[in-house]
């Protein structure tokens, strides 16, 4: 019988949050067993955008979309991967916990809706009628919504005040990764289900600027789409994955993984999160059709391009450049220390060294010793050039 796959919705859980391992502890508890995805980028800032690109392997459905959540209509090559799915002899379902205000249907199927309860009770009830169905295999996508800073459900809400809250959010989804867990193994399906675990983006929580009071959904930072994300297939030995890994990756991955085909038209840009061929990741946090700040909205369009080294955005036609995997919340800019002298760039050591008597301190000096400018400027060259490659032809679909 063909392998069944559940994917289970980390909702806004970056690095940095997932760091608190002891509000994970039913997550905790698969990760040793898993691919463990360390270099994973989300590509959107927000989940419609996210998930979408997940569903059909390609960040390119939704552009000419002008509004993150209200009528949202998918430009699509072939069908939503659910629906290939459903096609393919899998009994398919979406599944999630509390009620989603937006309308979230037209992008996950075309025929289908996704089901949303008022309680997890529901939701688990739900999903066990199908796990414990052996009659055909089961594609399920589970996701609670209660980590998400304007959703809450009972136990999030009897938190005594907001701090409290939001930690009980997560605690919250972790509970609903130990419910599914449960069910898997209670009906022995465990061995022969393929489980994908993923954080759609983080929050930044203003230390890129007040935003309006938008915590996701600005600038594609690495404290946003750096996230975490797990495989668990009891066909390959548990290991870390540090290759870079796109979000928009993760179809193929799970067709090759069932022996599937995909239908959709090939691409060079899509890879198995196991291949190691990807080289860069791209990632955004507006449709391309939309404006950016305006009277409506203080949201800046941003793109950017990530490598094993550098992340580079692209914001209102200013670069800023970071060496993501030391600096995670993207607060020192590289490009910023960089200085012209007689054609040649040199690092600005005088500007570094500002406030200290003797100069940059070795703590700096050995950071960004002698040499390393040539490292940051070739991957700048390369980097910014692949970046508006990208971004035009972003806007070429408009």
């Amino acid at each position: 019988m063909k392998k069944n796959v559940v994917f289970i919705h980390l909702e806004s859980l970056n690095q940095a949050i997932y760091s608190h391992r002891q509000w994970f502890p039913c997550l905790n508890s698969l990760v040793p067993h898993s691919l463990r995805l360390n270099n994973f980028i989300s590509s959107a800032t927000s989940s419609f955008m996210a998930v979408s690109d997940l569903l059909h392997g390609d960040d390119n459905v939704l552009e000419h979309n002008v509004n993150f959540e209200v009528g949202l209509t998918p430009n699509r090559k072939a069908p939503a991967m659910f629906d290939q799915l459903r096609q393919a002899g899998y009994r398919t379902a979406g599944l999630g916990y509390p009620i989603n205000w937006a309308n979230f249907d037209e992008i996950w199927s075309e025929s289908d809706k996704f089901k949303w309860f008022s309680t997890a009770n529901e939701m688990v009830h739900n999903a066990e009628s199908i796990i414990s169905d052996r009659s055909q295999p089961f594609a399920l996508y589970i996701w609670n919504l209660s980590s998400h800073l304007c959703y809450q459900d009972s136990y999030k809400s009897a938190g005594e005040n907001s701090f409290v809250r939001w930690q009980r959010g997560y605690e919250s989804m972790d509970s609903t990764v130990g419910d599914i867990l449960r069910l898997l193994m209670n009906y022995k399906q465990m061995e022969n289900t393929v489980l994908v675990i993923f954080g759609d983006h983080g929050d930044d929580f203003w230390n890129h600027g007040l935003n309006g009071g938008f915590a996701h959904a600005i600038e594609p930072y690495t404290s946003l789409v750096h996230t975490p994300a797990f495989i668990y297939n009891s066909h390959h030995k548990a290991r870390d994955i540090n290759h870079l890994v796109s979000m928009i990756d993760l179809q193929k991955t799970v067709f090759d993984m069932l022996d599937l085909p995909v239908m959709t038209e090939k691409t060079p840009t899509t890879w198995s999160a196991l291949s190691g061929e990807r080289k860069y990741c791209y990632s955004r946090n507006l449709f391309a059709a939309q404006s950016g700040d305006s009277p409506h909205t203080p949201l800046r369009k941003g793109y950017s391009i990530t490598s094993e080294l550098f992340h580079l955005l692209y914001v209102k036609g200013e670069y800023k450049m970071y060496a993501w995997q030391a600096d995670s919340a993207n607060q020192f800019n590289l490009l910023d220390y960089m200085k012209n002298v007689k054609g040649k760039i040199t690092i600005d050591y005088e500007r570094l060294g500002i406030g200290r008597s003797a100069g940059a301190h070795p703590h700096i000096q050995n950071f960004l010793s002698p040499g390393c400018e040539e490292i940051i400027m070739t991957a700048y060259e390369e980097m910014s050039k692949l970046l508006q490659d990208y971004i035009a032809r972003k806007d070429s679909l408009l």
